[in-house]
């Protein structure tokens, strides 16, 4: 299987280097020519912060060259990052029991499921949100639920083929506790969210005991499968971003030899094994995962095509709305249906236009929607 070993985007050559070999254990002293604010911006856009003063202070000496300000500016970080986390947990704690109370229990995704399974601590795993999954018949519930709470929603369409989540916050002491509340697993692609939630996910999913009796994620396999495939539903749109890969890679070095069979036969049947396998090496060259036969194993295996290759085509945000789109249609099963997604993304509500593109008055409606037409035409276009 011919994967590419990609660099990740917005970091310089010096930060780059720097991290990699702090990573793979190599002594890393400071380049004479990179500057600690742009390092330090790199890192923090990236996640690392946190993940880089634990490594850091745990092996000091090889960092003794470092430029103080650096080292300070790291310290702050994860200090502000674990005092803000015991505000997260209480108010992630109470929102669950008291979706456990209306009789809803919702599957946590992505990053603070990973944070209290997977990492030493859950301040090392820096997020914005945290994403929370429904069953479609209890999405209403669970909207009014958080309203009831205090929580504030993002202006988000709610329509058939206009997006599956809803974002909603409030500050507590000082820290905006955010969720995305989904009703389909991914946003990036119905057929794939479709297809993974009836490969037995719900049956697979586990407890996070560290969250309390309430709290459940994905198994470790699904876990992977789904960081696999959200990276790359973003890499158009961003190219990749460091924290997203060490959570692939801790995952991989976590499975057991059943698991990663279990794993490769379960990305062969979503056919996203390509887009796996690109993520898993991509992970590796920066960490040198450490992984099991079964895994090693798909990334030699013969590339075959798969429907969705495509997202890990670069080009940018155009490209990656082009190629989205070009999936989404592709997947739904009528003609009919396609126009639908068409229509509605073409054409979404006055409110949503308004708020996409920052006005206030309606009279600006008519020149708005000709604004999204020729976006949408311009993207379409695009080689």
């Amino acid at each position: 299987m011919i994967v590419a070993v990609r660099t990740v985007s917005n970091l310089c050559p010096e930060t780059a280097a720097l991290l990699r070999r702090v990573f793979s254990g190599q002594v890393a002293p400071w380049p004479a020519d990179l500057l600690a604010d742009i390092f330090f911006q790199e890192i923090a856009a990236q996640g690392m912060a946190p993940l880089l003063f634990r490594r850091i202070t745990k092996n000091n000496s090889r960092q003794v060259t470092w430029p103080s300000v650096v080292l300070e500016r790291l310290r702050e970080a994860a200090l502000r990052q674990a005092a803000a986390e015991l505000v997260l947990e209480a108010d992630l704690r109470a929102l669950l029991k008291a979706f456990a109370e209306i009789g809803i229990r919702p599957l946590l995704l992505k990053g603070t499921a990973l944070a209290y399974s997977l990492y030493p601590e859950p301040w090392l795993r820096p997020r914005c949100d945290t994403d929370l999954l429904v069953a479609e018949s209890e999405r209403k519930n669970a909207a009014a639920l958080l309203l009831r709470l205090g929580y504030t929603p993002l202006l988000e369409v709610e329509s058939e083929y206009l997006g599956s989540q809803k974002s909603y916050s409030k500050v507590v002491q000082g820290v905006r506790c955010s969720y995305d509340l989904h009703w389909q697993i991914s946003n990036t692609n119905r057929q794939f969210s479709s297809k993974f939630a009836d490969s037995n996910l719900l049956a697979a999913a586990i407890n996070i005991p560290a969250l309390g009796e309430h709290a459940r994620t994905l198994s470790r396999v699904d876990s992977l499968i789904y960081a696999c495939f959200h990276r790359a539903g973003h890499f158009s749109h961003s190219g990749d971003r460091l924290i997203w890969l060490y959570d692939i890679h801790l995952l991989c070095q976590t499975l057991t030899e059943q698991e990663a069979e279990t794993f490769c036969t379960k990305a062969r049947q979503l056919e996203i094994s390509v887009l796996c396998a690109d993520a898993i090496v991509v992970a590796q060259s920066w960490f040198n995962t450490i992984l099991q036969k079964e895994l090693a194993a798909l990334l030699q295996e013969k590339a075959e095509t798969e429907t969705f290759t495509n997202l890990l085509q670069p080009g940018g945000r155009q490209v990656g709305i082009k190629n989205h789109a070009l999936l989404e249609l592709q997947g739904l099963p009528t003609w009919r249906a396609r126009l639908r997604f068409l229509f509605q993304n073409a054409f979404p509500p006055p409110e949503f236009m308004l708020w996409r593109y920052g006005r206030k008055e309606k009279s600006a409606l008519p020149l708005l929607y000709l604004k999204r037409f020729a976006e949408a035409i311009s993207i379409f276009l695009k080689r």
